[in-house]
């Protein structure tokens, strides 16, 4: 099951995740997409399509139980956003007996042992490198966005609001907090 739950996506989300409501054919192929090549796409689906659940959580999960010294910065339009995207993973990795036991080398049996384990700090699981990034950070773009700090994956998730685009200067504000954004990547980022 530990090898499942890292090789295979939707074997992560549907049983690993316990998301029986993703137990789809349609989130099946996503999961597959997703697998096969998740980096530098703009994925633009129907809202309740999974889109969150699939690449934000679990795809996110999957890399760090793939390899727990990552570091991912999840960005979405304002901090609170991000923060709930945070939440959920911070909810799995507190919760989730399964993964605990599969993951006993990753995950803390005793989240309080963790260096850092908040939605302000960020979440750090076992690991044997020492970044000064938590393994997993939430920021806003707009509003929030961190300095001095490098991520070897970054993820976007509803970065642009109904409300940021509605004049060209607030279109403007957004591109240019995304452009700004990139530069907290490492050499070898990869974004989501």
């Amino acid at each position: 099951m530990r090898g499942l739950c890292q090789t295979d996506l939707f074997f992560l989300l549907v049983h690993g995740l316990k998301r029986t409501d993703a137990d789809r054919d349609w989130i099946f192929d996503r999961c597959r997409e997703v697998q096969a090549d998740p980096d530098n796409r703009l994925d633009l689906w129907a809202r309740g399509h999974y889109k969150s659940t699939i690449i934000t959580m679990a795809q996110t999960i999957r890399e760090i139980l793939i390899d727990p010294n990552v570091t991912v910065g999840i960005f979405s339009h304002t901090r609170p956003i991000a923060k709930a995207f945070l939440r959920q993973i911070k909810r799995e990795f507190e919760t989730n007996r399964l993964l605990k036991e599969l993951f006993p080398d990753i995950l803390y049996e005793n989240t309080a042992d963790s260096p850092k384990w908040s939605e302000d700090e960020g979440l750090t699981v076992k690991r044997t490198a020492n970044p000064k990034e938590a393994t997993i950070e939430a920021w806003g773009l707009v509003d929030g966005q961190p300095t001095s700090k490098h991520y070897k994956l970054m993820v976007y998730d509803d970065v642009v609001t109904r409300e940021s685009v509605t004049t060209p200067d607030m279109i403007a504000k957004v591109t240019e907090a995304w452009e700004l954004s990139r530069n907290l990547g490492s050499e070898t980022a990869r974004t989501r």
